[in-house]
């Protein structure tokens, strides 16, 4: 959000807009979408500079993304180390699966020892040492998106450290702000250019939050254009005096959030996820997610998974996927079937026979699926992905 200093706020880096999206999928009505936000704004801090406007700008973004068709909007503002923590949980599983995933955090944020961490408003930081103790671990918040088809995150925080004359540190492991996230199929855009300081605006919310929360709901915007009209707009807003710095390496077909002609591809809707009843289909990128495990004495799984047309996985028969609570078994390939298929997440027991965990029959639609299998009293979270076998 707002770094005050000298009345405007010091940001070289303040934004960071990451936005991770699988150019995939593209489908036709939007409001059918499952798109889904976690909205952050840090305002009053117990030890450090206040941010009048952060939770102002969380309240635009979050009506923005209400108007751009987000059905699930959390909300968390002035958010401790617990509450920030609790709200990333509960976050995580509500973006598993979902179409769009958006994270929004505006307040304090600092680079130290090479990683992002993103400032509760309870953080005592006397030194770098202090960032994974006190602070969230930017990683954290990528990794609450990564159950999504299409995933956003915006880190609209301080590039200067907030702590001043009070941080302690002999190396040079803390530097003014945030640095770049590198990974692929990411579009980063910086609230403005290293060195820059940006504007506390005329109202009460800051130039790139106003200029988002105009282009986010947006009819026909590309996400892969959505960065560069805001860099735009921010320009014009200041008279160039505020230059969104801009770091892509997204590419391929466009993906759009809103269209105005709900007969063109969008990012989301059923519709288009072709009917896949009758047709072969292609299973790919299965995740079976150990969420409890409540069986003799708490023992580890061994899980196998058997297909409709007779085949398993792993192929071999007596082999299995060893798994604990909080695991995940990822079966690697695809497998394709003729049509309508399913298949059974099985384990084997302590006498030498099998146990039936719970069955999943194949959705009908393309897309990522998530089915809830509470089996042998243990519960697991099975994710999978369904498109035409031949595309």
């Amino acid at each position: 959000m707002l770094c005050w200093g000298d009345n405007k706020r010091e940001i070289g880096l303040r934004g960071a807009f990451v936005l991770f999206a699988i150019a995939v999928l593209m489908f036709a009505n939007p409001a059918q979408a499952r798109k889904v936000a976690l909205i952050i704004g840090n305002s009053v801090y117990e030890h450090t500079g206040q941010l009048p406007n952060a939770a102002n700008d969380a309240t635009l973004i979050a009506d923005a993304a209400r108007t751009a068709g987000f059905q699930d909007v959390i909300v968390g503002n002035n958010l401790g180390i617990d509450g920030f923590r609790a709200a990333l949980r509960e976050f995580r599983s509500k973006a598993d699966g979902a179409d769009v995933a958006m994270v929004y955090f505006a307040g304090h944020g600092i680079e130290g020892s090479g990683k992002n961490w993103l400032i509760p408003t309870d953080a005592k930081l006397d030194s770098a040492r202090d960032l994974p103790y006190e602070s969230i671990d930017l990683d954290l918040v990528m990794q609450s998106l990564s159950g999504a088809q299409v995933r956003i995150a915006v880190q609209d925080a301080c590039r200067n450290n907030p702590f001043g004359r009070t941080w302690r540190s002999g190396t040079r492991a803390v530097t003014r702000g945030l640095i770049g996230v590198e990974a692929d199929d990411v579009l980063v855009i910086y609230a403005a250019a290293p060195g820059q300081t940006a504007s506390d605006g005329d109202g009460q919310n800051s130039p790139f939050a106003r200029a988002l929360a105009q282009r986010l709901p947006e009819p026909d915007v590309p996400v892969q254009l959505l960065g560069g009209l805001v860099r735009d707009d921010v320009l014009s807003i200041t008279d160039g005096e505020q230059r969104p710095f801009i770091s892509a390496s997204i590419t391929g077909t466009p993906i759009y959030l809103v269209r105005e002609n709900t007969g063109v591809l969008v990012a989301g809707s059923s519709t288009a996820q072709l009917t896949l009843s009758g047709k072969p289909v292609r299973l790919t990128d299965v995740k079976i997610e150990t969420v409890r495990l409540t069986g003799f004495f708490g023992r580890p799984d061994n899980l196998f998974i058997e297909f409709s047309d007779g085949s398993r996985f792993p192929e071999d028969n007596g082999a299995s996927f060893r798994v604990k609570t909080g695991d995940v078994w990822q079966p690697q390939g695809d497998f394709v079937f003729e049509s309508d298929a399913s298949f059974r997440v099985m384990e084997f027991d302590d006498v030498g026979g099998h146990d039936l965990i719970g069955s999943v029959q194949l959705a009908q639609t393309a897309g990522v699926h998530t089915v809830t299998l509470n089996g042998d009293r243990s519960e697991y979270k099975v994710t999978y992905r369904l498109a035409a076998a031949f595309e």
